[in-house]
């Protein structure tokens, strides 16, 4: 943490108030106080913020709500021409950076930087924004060795998972942890995961017309589940703690079945053999019954790779669980 960024103003911009929570919690890590980041989701939001306060970093999305990011950046930067008035600008994006090599360079971002991305990487980027570092190259992920499952060695999806269906299960369980009193905090994903928790958690949402199955695994420490349970009950029964863990997971079904409603279309498109939604409705989701494993090293039986698939990790009480979802036919 740099203790030099204290009294520095942040605005975050993204439609997606998911990866926003996410760039200020790191923000938070590196050094910045929490009062003095302050959030946009849209264009207008934050040119609005712009004629209130004077900030010292921007970090923005490139896909907003009413804008492209780099060209609010270009607007921006003709409103404050001086070398003073240059305010460090981060643009990050999952996409590649030669994608928009020339509109960067003719708009003077600051920096790229490239999802997936962690803390330390996070920080130095910001360390080099704030330092004076014009970009010259994008700040990659640093590949991380090859974790691995009870059962198989993590794959990459076979297709990119579309942003607000990521973003919708990721609020569900943010939304399902609050009602045990808790808070999550969603992280970036590095790309490979080990669900080596000792509570694991899963439960199908059923498509029948189109046969699509949508499984969710929520994967959660030994340490940070009983800590969850002993602050609402009281003394911690371990086989009381899974079938809250197994509850949770049926929490965050039911809250996310609405949520995912808007992106049928989206949806069957990642399942090779689907078709579209019948006569272009929204898919009606079925329940199904949650199931759950604890112990060390145990294994959920689930075919983790070959299908599309997402991983978010979240971070509770000095700890992080994960939710992994699957999407396939059956």
């Amino acid at each position: 943490m740099n203790s030099s960024f204290q009294s520095k103003k942040a605005l975050v911009i993204d439609n997606s108030s998911i990866i926003t929570k996410i760039i200020k919690n790191f923000l938070t890590k590196t050094g910045f106080e929490k009062g003095n980041i302050f959030v946009a989701h849209d264009k207008n939001q934050a040119m609005m913020m712009f004629e209130l306060e004077k900030f010292d970093l921007v970090t923005s999305g490139i896909h907003l709500k009413d804008a492209n990011g780099i060209d609010m950046l270009h607007e921006i930067r003709e409103k404050n021409t001086t070398e003073e008035d240059k305010i460090p600008f981060l643009i990050i994006s999952s996409e590649a950076q030669e994608t928009y090599q020339e509109k960067l360079d003719t708009h003077k971002a600051t920096q790229y930087l490239r999802k997936p991305f962690n803390q330390d990487q996070f920080e130095q980027t910001i360390c080099n924004v704030l330092n004076g570092t014009n970009k010259s190259e994008p700040v990659e992920a640093i590949p991380s060795d090859s974790t691995s499952t009870q059962d198989s060695n993590w794959e990459e999806s076979p297709v990119e998972i579309p942003a607000p269906i990521i973003e919708a299960f990721s609020i569900s369980t943010v939304e399902a942890l609050e009602q045990y009193m808790t808070e999550a905090i969603p992280e970036v994903s590095k790309g490979s995961v080990e669900l080596k928790g000792y509570f694991s958690a899963w439960v199908d949402l059923i498509e029948s017309d189109n046969r699509i199955q949508i499984t969710m695994v929520v994967n959660f420490p030994k340490k940070a589940a009983c800590s969850i349970y002993e602050e609402i009950f009281g003394e911690v029964d371990i086989e009381q703690v899974s079938g809250v863990v197994q509850e949770l997971v049926n929490i965050i079904g039911g809250i996310v079945k609405p949520k995912i409603s808007p992106y049928s279309k989206e949806i069957a498109k990642l399942v090779p053999q689907s078709e579209d939604p019948l006569g272009g409705i929204d898919m009606i989701w079925d329940l199904g019954l949650p199931e759950s494993k604890m112990g060390d090293d145990h294994s959920q039986d689930i075919k983790l790779n070959g299908v599309p698939k997402f991983h978010v990790p979240f971070k509770i009480k000095d700890d992080v669980f994960h939710l992994v979802v699957l999407i396939q036919n059956f």
